[in-house]
């Protein structure tokens, strides 16, 4: 048995119109956003499970959602159907502010990656150049907090040798 939604179009509807007048006026009931399978996408910052919760948990259709994000219809749909995946940690923490998201709770208990140390991260950089990021002394909490100016060096070429394999 399917639980009725937790708003109506009309409710969604009204709420977007709120929202272009005042940007910090919720769109989605305070009902939905306290919903486990919710909660849990915004902890792990999930679009597509958040995307996929708004459209089975209340009537907000993929045009609403597009008109909230500044995303196109048809990328709602792709990225609901698990097609695409915003992989942009900015861009991602964007479009759940954009649907009223509130901020992800921070572990009360030591992070599941306390302990480790990152070395480097490959990146790509704005000219489609791969790139070491060094971070050699870096917690891997500290890693992922936004950075202002992360440190990029570029790989450095692959190793050469007349023959392959090198003789022994």
């Amino acid at each position: 048995m399917s639980q009725p939604p937790l708003t109506t179009r009309a409710a969604i509807e009204a709420a977007i119109t709120a929202r272009e007048l005042d940007p910090d006026h919720s769109v989605l009931p305070k009902e939905f956003w306290t919903h486990p399978a919710v909660a849990q996408a915004v902890a792990r910052l999930d679009v597509t499970a958040l995307i996929r919760q708004a459209r089975t948990l209340t009537p907000i259709t993929q045009e609403q959602l597009a008109r909230l994000t500044g995303l196109t219809q048809p990328t709602i749909s792709r990225i609901e159907s698990g097609r695409t995946q915003p992989r942009d940690l900015a861009r991602v923490r964007a479009l759940l502010a954009s649907l009223g998201a509130p901020e992800p709770a921070q572990h009360s208990g030591p992070h599941p990656l306390s302990g480790y140390t990152v070395r480097a991260v490959i990146a790509t950089d704005p000219d489609g150049r791969t790139v070491v990021l060094h971070a050699p002394t870096q917690t891997v909490a500290d890693a992922l907090a936004p950075a202002e100016q992360p440190v990029a060096t570029p790989l450095p070429p692959p190793p050469t040798h007349p023959e392959w394999p090198p003789p022994r």
